[in-house]
């Protein structure tokens, strides 16, 4: 089971009706925004919501909100979770 968590200083805002997630720490770092479609600013939003969620927690979320096979839901998390933590936006915990 992966857990992961929100690094703090990322939130999300529209830009030009786009939602981007952004660093607004102490210096803000540009190459830190990373437009989000509409399924992981869901996700993202999720995280904030709480202190992390479990991947599978949030394939659950997706089966709910999305009506989508949990299966695919749970791999398409789990990739999502990679690319975010390569990114440095996130942590995660096993």
């Amino acid at each position: 089971m992966i857990k992961a968590t929100l690094k703090k200083d990322f939130l999300i805002r529209n830009i030009a009706g786009e939602n981007v997630l952004i660093g607004c720490g102490e210096q803000v770092n540009f190459s830190k925004m990373l437009i989000l479609n509409d399924t992981a600013t869901s996700l993202v939003s999720k995280l904030q919501q709480k202190n992390g969620a479990t991947s599978e927690e949030l394939a659950q979320h997706l089966t709910e909100e999305y009506n989508v096979d949990y299966e695919a839901a749970l791999a398409d998390v789990e990739e999502l979770l990679k690319q975010l933590e390569e990114l440095g936006v996130i942590g995660i915990s096993l």
